[in-house]
């Protein structure tokens, strides 16, 4: 008789490697990061990984789907906060952001965007998901912004697609700079451009 799989065993070994997966690439990177890395990291052998993932190609689609799936819920559970107005939730997400690099002593930046200058040219799959994914957050600031006067950021000129296009592709930009420098500065001017009230 053949053995019935535990899900709920399962599904927490996977999110557990999913776990030490982002956390090894947004430290390091994809191409650095080999399997007896996760292995020993995670603390499972080596056959087991194949009962969760096909391949590490497999294992890193679904480390960025998981990161983005979190990014995405943290935006949301702002967005749903009704005591704040839509300029105010804007606000207070990327003011988390920065203090969540704060915390972390302005290292590792977004998983997506150093994946993405790592694999884009490489990688056509993993290229392809985290674009689709990254997509995801700019069109759900989108419809926060179709329910504001974009003004209020410097992008009344703008459609609120591109807006939201603007807003996260500076934000991306200002992470970026933000390793360089080892520091806020760059985050800073950020919200002082986005966010002067």
């Amino acid at each position: 008789m053949a053995r019935v799989r535990d899900e709920q065993k399962f599904n927490e070994c996977r999110d557990s490697l999913l776990a030490v997966g982002q956390e090894l690439f947004i430290n390091s990177s994809f191409n650095s990061v080999g399997l007896n890395d996760i292995l020993r990291e995670a603390g499972i052998p080596k056959g087991s990984f194949y009962h969760y993932f096909a391949s590490k190609e497999d294992f890193g689609l679904q480390v960025v789907e998981h990161y983005a799936r979190q990014n995405l819920a943290e935006l949301e559970e702002v967005l749903s906060d009704s005591t704040l107005t839509r300029y105010e939730q804007l606000k207070t997400f990327f003011s988390r952001n920065i203090q969540h690099f704060d915390t972390i002593e302005f290292c590792q930046g977004c998983l997506m965007a150093n994946l993405s200058q790592e694999l884009a040219d490489v990688n056509e799959k993993l290229r392809c998901r985290i674009n689709e994914l990254s997509a995801l957050v700019v069109n759900r600031i989108a419809e926060c912004l179709e329910d504001m006067d974009t003004s209020e950021l410097s992008l009344g000129h703008l459609s609120s697609q591109e807006a939201a296009q603007v807003l996260m592709n500076s934000w991306q930009g200002a992470v970026m700079k933000m390793k360089l420098e080892k520091n806020r500065s760059a985050l800073e001017v950020f919200m002082k451009f986005f966010f002067r009230q």
